[in-house]
């Protein structure tokens, strides 16, 4: 879910959590700026960011508050309310406003090499600073893996012979005297033209 500090601040406050703030009293929930710029409902935004975690439409709609479509014996007609989802899901403002969460998501998950390079390094000045130098050693040596700097190389040496069963025979340059000799210790036999 997506929400401002503010909101996550007094949703505490509001549940009980023994946070104490004066500036805070009287203070109203109030769920993230941004989809005030889409002129969205409260059921619309929760909708959105409900959608966004669990890309399920139905479930979305559910939770956000909006009552499912009931068949006459009274179960959830999942068809009709995932049609009912679909309809929501075209409004081209609620749609505008998943768009950017979802641009919100891919930019906190999207790391890139130079991204953690960059991390290792702010690690490894801060913990000199710290003189931390257990941590500072740690990132040196992965920024130093990452660069190819250092390969463990590792030197294997595997003989083989190739045997067959029932005979120490070498292969003969006559091909087809081979085909039938290894169809032969294999217990096969050639067919040639399918009359064989």
């Amino acid at each position: 879910m997506i929400y401002n500090k503010n909101y996550l601040f007094l949703s505490l406050l509001k549940r009980g959590h023994p946070v104490e703030n004066k500036i805070t009293e009287g203070a109203e929930l109030r769920p993230n700026a941004r989809s005030e710029q889409y002129n969205l409902t409260k059921k619309q935004t929760r909708f959105a960011e409900l959608y966004i975690e669990t890309n399920d439409p139905i479930h979305s709609l559910v939770e956000a508050g909006y009552a499912p479509v009931k068949t006459k014996d009274g179960r959830v007609d999942r068809t009709r309310t995932a049609r009912r989802a679909s309809t929501y899901l075209s409004n081209p403002k609620l749609r505008a406003y998943i768009e950017i969460l979802r641009e919100d998501v891919v930019e906190k998950v999207s790391w890139n090499a130079q991204k953690v390079l960059d991390k290792m390094f702010q690690t490894y000045m801060r913990a000199t600073e710290a003189e931390d130098y257990t941590n500072a050693n740690r990132s040196l040596e992965n920024m130093g893996k990452h660069l190819g700097m250092f390969i463990d190389k590792k030197e294997i040496k595997q003989n083989t012979t190739t045997t067959f069963q029932g005979t120490d025979e070498t292969f003969t340059p006559d091909v087809e005297e081979d085909i039938k000799r290894l169809a032969n210790i294999s217990g096969y036999s050639v067919i040639k033209g399918g009359k064989e």
